[in-house]
């Protein structure tokens, strides 16, 4: 499930992080990097934790909407049908996700009340204008309501802040997994076997290395020729994020031959687009292509592998 993609977003957060902080030993942020691998995949199965939480405190809600702590029956309200969400018990009888959770120290972790009663509340009281209409007793459902009201809520946030140090660069990918695992839930895939992920994660040594050594132990790397395509934008009046995608990008065509051209391009035209200003992607298109065309004509890109997929 943690593909090159992911691995990408991840290096484009921590590069940039680190060179807005000064920082210069590759090796050092490398480590750091590689440590924090084990924390994102906690972060990752903490959000099921909490889905799976809220799921059954609606139950418990729905209990006392219904009469069984109150004498007068009442009809449930739209938040209510979490109760009925599948998630619950998919994930009860996955063994993968029991093995996720000890793995990641989490099996007894306790959820505040109090965020739990917010999330819900934001269904009920409608100040989530995203969950109207929606169909909270399905996995399609309670995709939209975490992607909409729990991610850009108050609570998740900060409750995922305090247990991961690096929450702000994990966070676009850590959601994207949750909601690419619902999808697969949804089509009767078991849950993910996160130790799987997490080798598949650390397995790409070469590409972490390749990029963290060559771009934080010279920040100027491939200055000249990105200069010479850009026009009137030197490089001093580029955005920093532009900057350090266009680096990315000619660093992957030279130095990881696994790669193919193709994949490297079309990868940071859509990084720019989500990474940065609305003009960046047609920008960069247009600059890579004519970078691409240089290194061509020169020999430089040498590809194997499966990087011969495309040229």
């Amino acid at each position: 499930m943690i593909n090159r993609h992911h691995l990408r977003v991840k290096l484009l957060q921590w590069l940039f992080a680190s060179r807005q902080q000064n920082q210069e030993d590759y090796r050092e942020v490398a480590k750091q990097f590689k440590a924090s691998a084990s924390t994102s995949m906690r972060s990752y199965v903490m959000a099921f934790r909490l889905l799976d939480a809220l799921i059954f405190y609606a139950g418990i809600r729905l209990e006392e909407r219904q009469g069984r702590h109150l004498q007068e029956n009442r009809d449930p309200g739209p938040a209510h049908a979490l109760a009925g969400n599948p998630l619950a018990p998919l994930l009860e009888k996955d063994p993968s996700y029991a093995v996720a959770l000890k793995s990641t120290g989490i099996e007894n972790m306790e959820i505040s009340t109090d965020m739990l009663r917010a999330m819900f509340d934001s269904v009920a009281e409608g100040t989530c204008t995203a969950s109207k209409n929606l169909s909270l007793d399905t996995l399609d459902g309670l995709k939209v309501f975490f992607d909409k009201c729990i991610c850009s809520g108050d609570w998740y946030p900060s409750w995922q802040q305090e247990h991961n140090l690096y929450w702000d660069s994990d966070r676009y990918l850590i959601d994207r997994q949750v909601l690419q695992t619902l999808d697969s839930m949804k089509l009767g895939s078991p849950f993910p076997d996160t130790k799987a992920m997490l080798q598949t994660w650390q397995s790409e040594d070469t590409m972490i290395q390749t990029l963290l050594e060559s771009l934080l132990g010279n920040p100027s790397v491939h200055l000249e020729r990105i200069e010479k395509h850009a026009g009137q934008w030197d490089p001093d009046r580029l955005a920093r994020m532009d900057l350090l995608l266009l680096q990315m990008a000619c660093t992957e065509w030279l130095l990881l031959p696994d790669v193919p051209v193709k994949v490297t391009m079309n990868e940071y035209i859509e990084l720019a687009k989500t990474f940065s200003t609305p003009q960046s992607s047609s920008f960069i298109n247009g600059l890579l292509d004519k970078i691409k065309a240089d290194l061509l004509r020169e020999g430089l890109i040498q590809k194997t592998g499966r990087g011969l997929v495309e040229s």
